[in-house]
């Protein structure tokens, strides 16, 4: 007998009575396999089943007829239960990090001493951009933080380092040492968002990790207003939930893929909240993940991200390089897959002065490989400051600091010789300034016998023949309430 099994998984008892049922059945009709109304059954005797048998398959079917429903609607509620927000959730949660660390109470307070200035718990939000340990959050959520305390999805813990920041964007990219590759977040993109569009937000809303929130997109490109100097412009805004602590955080589309970095809240409103749009976040990152793998071993190509139809690729817009060409779409760097600049600078952050790295593209549909060279940018010189290359990137070249103005008022408050100068808000690791010692925080009050107030005067001593000649200038900075003197050694190939 080779029964077709018509019975529930769940029931295998019934599974066999039933089949021992349904075969005495046929022989006691006296039927023929084909008329049996409930299957075919392939017989090759007449003989009865013994009669003890009977009671058993009537309980058989019968248990086997209440196990069907009961499993049908078990496999229909659980997939009733992962709805398309719980499987977001699920596939970015890993790479969400919550941040936390003491910093002053009010801004006044940052250049007091950390025993004598009132602290506060600042927390925020992150979300892990590389495998290596690379976190993009907020500027204001690391902002004057003496301790970068961070927490993964699984509780383990770190301490960051900042790597650098955009006071403009209000981004910031720090770094973690961990022993393990990690989780990294799903990039999406905000050149095709829509109003109405479901969006989740993951934070840290006062101190409650993993908070997560859903709501829809309610405007697009949105300028809000943060201070009498500042504001935000071109965000997201979303009526998820968003509360202190959330920022940093990533603010999700339907498929898991972030869209948005939550920055801000509406004071006094309800159900209004703003996002820093993914392309500009990434675009920003991709800057300081460049300006900390260092100016001075630069790739010979320019490059930027485009988005057609929601997808995104990378294309060369200037450069030379043997076998490449503007216009070509760069696929991978070194077999690493990229399809923005933020994956190109990661793909370069481990790389060196002299070593040519391979390097795929299309070319009118047609794959290429070629070789990019890294090597020292002929024109971070000293002596080279040109319109289309600005005082401050000059300085991050030469010094490997980025800066930028600091409170005059604050500056002569702590020390009336000096007139103002410019605060430390990223140190290129291993570069000139590292080794000197100097972090970010600190403020550049003077270089050489000169002080440096602003970007003309700091413009005006880089210039200068003592400047040009001077192997190791003396510098003047402000940590706290002190200042301290010292000297940093200029690259030689920077004097040429």
């Amino acid at each position: 007998m080779q029964p077709i099994l018509f019975a529930c998984q769940a029931c295998p008892l019934g599974v066999c009575w039933f089949v021992v049922w349904r075969y005495e059945l046929t022989q006691s009709l006296e039927l023929s396999p084909t008329e049996f109304p409930l299957g075919r059954v392939s017989m090759t005797q007449t003989k009865l089943i013994c009669t003890w048998q009977r009671p058993l398959a009537i309980i058989g079917l019968g248990l086997s007829l209440t196990c069907v429903p009961h499993f049908a609607v078990a496999q229909e509620s659980l997939s009733l239960r992962h709805t398309t927000t719980v499987l977001a959730i699920q596939r970015a949660e890993p790479a969400v990090v919550n941040i936390e660390g003491n910093k002053p109470a009010t801004p006044s307070a940052a250049g007091a001493r950390p025993s004598e200035a009132p602290q506060v718990n600042g927390m925020g939000a992150g979300v892990i951009i590389d495998s290596r340990g690379y976190i993009l959050t907020n500027q204001h959520v690391v902002q004057d933080v003496t301790r970068i305390e961070v927490t993964l999805s699984d509780g383990t813990q770190f301490v960051g380092k900042l790597i650098g920041r955009d006071t403009t964007t209000d981004l910031a990219l720090i770094k973690i040492e961990a022993r393990q590759p990690l989780p990294t977040i799903a990039c999406g993109t905000s050149s095709d968002l829509m109003r109405g569009e479901p969006v989740i937000a993951i934070g840290n809303p006062f101190g409650y990790h993993h908070t997560v929130t859903e709501g829809i997109i309610s405007a697009l490109h949105r300028n809000i207003p943060v201070n009498g100097a500042q504001e935000y412009p071109d965000l997201i805004q979303t009526d998820a939930s968003i509360n202190p602590g959330n920022s940093g955080g990533p603010l999700l589309n339907a498929e898991g893929q972030m869209i948005g970095i939550n920055a801000a809240v509406r004071i006094g409103a309800q159900g209004i909240g703003f996002a820093i749009p993914v392309d500009k976040a990434t675009e920003v990152a991709a800057e300081l993940i460049a300006q900390h793998r260092g100016s001075s071993l630069e790739s010979s190509l320019s490059v930027k991200t485009e988005y057609e139809a929601g997808k995104s690729r990378l294309r060369i817009v200037s450069g030379r390089a043997e076998g490449l060409q503007k216009g070509d779409v760069i696929t991978a760097v070194a077999d690493r897959n990229v399809a923005s600049r933020l994956e190109y600078e990661l793909a370069l952050i481990d790389y060196s002065n002299g070593v040519e790295i391979p390097i795929n593209v299309e070319r009118n549909g047609e794959p290429l490989v070629a070789k990019l060279p890294i090597g020292k940018n002929p024109s971070s010189t000293r002596a080279q400051f040109t319109s289309a290359s600005s005082v401050q990137d000059q300085v991050f070249r030469i010094l490997g600091v980025r800066l930028e103005p600091a409170d005059p008022s604050k500056v002569r408050s702590i020390d009336a010789t000096y007139k103002g100068g410019l605060k430390v808000v990223s140190v290129r690791t291993n570069g000139p300034a590292d080794k000197a010692q100097i972090k970010v925080g600190d403020t550049l009050v003077g270089l050489m016998e000169w002080q440096t107030p602003n970007w003309d005067d700091l413009a005006w001593i880089m210039r200068s023949a003592e400047f040009q000649g001077a192997k190791s200038p003396k510098f003047h900075i402000m940590r706290g309430t002190e200042v301290f003197w010292g000297s940093v050694d200029i690259d030689a190939t920077s004097l040429r």
